[in-house]
């Protein structure tokens, strides 16, 4: 019998590998990508900053005026920085997910007539995702600079990134791998995706959520990607130890679990039909 910890290892530092081998392509057709993702539109590249813009002003508009949210010892703009330090790595994982399911599904043809590693396709999804988090980013470290609350522990964003875009890679595997069969996994995925939107502490703190339910905010994945951005971005310290370890955590077990599957079914997907 196969040990499952071996057939995991085995499997990341294949997919690793791959990866490493195809870095060059892997750079260009994101790059190609990115050049269509925007092709015909008016303001072109622009959506980059726009989109996430009107994204927050929803948000805050529904925080701040409707439900008229206030934080103890929070101004109006530390409060804008904290739903943005939410909002652009949530956009993120939403767009890298949703594109990447249904990636294979939609450039089978690529596959099958261009000497492109299968493995490589939801990867440019994830990449592509990553480029307009990039420039949300961006936005939230000026604004973090002008309230006057940017710090050294900026350092450790990278990582903090690199880790969430390794996670992406293992659940892009499963998911595009499974939509293939069964296409109609993208609309769940969409609308779980829209869901936990709500229920993630993007607009509101961990600790305004009531105690019987706290558990709830614990198993969400998300609440510790935000955690991380915002201890780097937003409150100028280091994680806590079992915050760190859960999120690191997830992302190396992730990008395990979703090489090895994807994996066992790559010779089943390079011949569906």
């Amino acid at each position: 019998m196969t040990n499952p910890a071996a057939a995991l290892t085995r499997g990341s530092a294949a997919m690793a590998r791959t990866l490493a081998a195809n870095a060059r392509l892997l750079a260009s057709i994101t790059r190609v990508e990115l050049s269509k993702k925007y092709a015909g539109s008016v303001l072109g590249p622009l959506w980059l900053v726009l989109q996430p813009a009107l994204l927050l002003s929803v948000y805050i508009f529904v925080y701040l005026v409707v439900f008229k949210m206030r934080f103890a010892d929070f101004s109006r703009l530390d409060y804008v920085l904290y739903v943005f330090t939410g909002l652009i790595p949530y956009m993120g994982t939403i767009d890298a997910i949703t594109s990447g399911s249904v990636s294979i599904k939609q450039n089978i043809h690529l596959v099958k007539n261009v000497m492109l590693p299968i493995e490589l396709v939801p990867v440019r999804a994830v990449l592509v995702a990553s480029v307009s988090q990039a420039v949300g980013l961006a936005v939230v470290i000026l604004l973090t600079a002008i309230n006057g609350s940017l710090s050294w522990h900026i350092l450790w964003l990278p990582l903090v990134w690199a880790l969430q875009i390794v996670m992406l890679f293992g659940i892009v595997w499963i998911l595009s791998s499974i939509a293939v069969g069964l296409p109609d996994i993208s609309y769940f995925i969409s609308l779980f995706l829209f869901l936990l939107m709500w229920v993630s502490p993007i607009g509101f703190t961990p600790d305004m959520v009531p105690a019987n339910v706290a558990a709830v905010l614990y198993l969400n994945p998300v609440y510790y990607l935000l955690e991380m951005y915002r201890d780097s971005l937003l409150f100028g310290r280091l994680p806590t130890p079992q915050i760190a370890g859960i999120y690191v955590g997830m992302a190396v077990v992730t990008f395990a679990v979703g090489a090895a599957f994807f994996r066992a079914f790559r010779s089943v997907l390079l011949d569906y039909e």
